[in-house]
């Protein structure tokens, strides 16, 4: 089952990769991973860690942000 987080993230970075006119080849050479690890990032299937959220997210000309919102009882 993917998650539905993944799933979101993993269009995300398809997205972007396709405005920039980059095939998932060029795109995992640049952050040096594999293309299939790409594949299974854009499939959602892959559960990415944070170092490689961050070389994608550089690659793709953007930063990464983490945001935890308090739920207040």
């Amino acid at each position: 089952m993917k998650d539905k987080s993944r799933v979101k993230f993993g269009k995300m970075v398809a997205r972007l990769r396709k405005q920039q006119s980059l095939t998932v080849e060029q795109l995992a050479k640049m952050a040096d991973l594999k293309p299939i690890t790409v594949q299974h990032i854009e499939d959602g299937t892959f559960n990415v860690p944070f170092d490689v959220l961050n070389r994608i997210a550089v690659v793709l000309g953007g930063e990464l942000k983490i945001v935890i919102n308090e739920i207040n009882e």
